[in-house]
């Protein structure tokens, strides 16, 4: 604040000494306001500064080896696309002999993730064997833009090695899902069937039997408030076995 300044509030707080009760309380009452509007004013700034920021990208990294190759994978965990993403590979440690990167084209060229987009590239062979243990790490340069503010981002770090990655592992899991997500599906249209068909039978049943009830007379004799004991219904028991 220079001397001109305070010379003029000087000069406004003369004023205001020297001004009747009611331009005080009038003029004290301007200022406040003014406090306030220009208090609710930055701090909504604030807020949307700080809800912007919240949707910036985010980029993850992790370091895996599949059958003697380490791969790079990386993910945009942000709200935002991330564009015109460049890795540079500066050096790698802990990795036995192998000290040179083998860069996939895929990170020779600047490339755009949107959010949970992500890429997977080899980067050098893994120095792993039966006489040497390793524990891979590299260290990267990155840059991008973001995509909510247009801004660019330059940092450096390290990766560390995550572990082996078996692809016939990931092929038995893929395959234990789909099996297990199909018997799900199949116990729930069992369950289904028995219920329109009014028969009872397991999944591994192979009958074809005659429907007893269907939806249409169930739901007409709910509509005309008809009680119906309980019938007899094919296909097993309570004991399991096949009537």
């Amino acid at each position: 604040m220079d001397t001109e300044q305070v010379n003029e509030i000087l000069r406004l707080l003369k004023i205001i000494a020297d001004s009747s009760t009611a331009n005080k309380i009038a003029a004290i009452s301007m200022i406040v306001s003014g406090i306030a509007v220009l208090s609710s004013i930055y701090f909504s700034h604030q807020t949307r500064v700080q809800y912007i920021e919240s949707l910036s990208p985010m980029l993850s990294f992790e370091l895996s080896e599949i059958k003697g190759i380490l791969f790079l994978t990386v993910l945009n965990a942000g709200q935002s696309y991330a564009e015109k993403i460049n890795l540079s590979f500066k050096s790698i440690n802990n990795n036995g002999e192998e000290t040179e990167f083998d860069i996939d084209k895929i990170f020779e060229s600047d490339f755009t993730l949107y959010p949970n987009e992500k890429i997977t590239g080899s980067i050098a062979r893994s120095g792993a064997n039966i006489a040497t243990e390793t524990a891979p790490a590299i260290q990267l340069e990155v840059a991008y833009i973001k995509g909510n503010t247009q801004k660019k981002t330059e940092y450096s770090r390290w990766i560390y090695f995550t572990g082996t990655i078996d692809s016939n592992e990931f092929v038995e899991m893929s395959l234990d899902k789909i099996d297990k997500t199909l018997k799900e599906i199949s116990n729930s249209n069992n369950r289904m069937a028995n219920y329109f068909s009014g028969n009872w039978l397991l999944t591994m049943d192979e009958m074809n039997l005659q429907p007893q009830r269907n939806l249409y007379q169930d739901i007409k004799d709910a509509v005309n408030n008809i009680e119906r004991p309980d019938e007899n219904l094919l296909g097993r028991d309570e004991n399991c076995r096949m009537k």
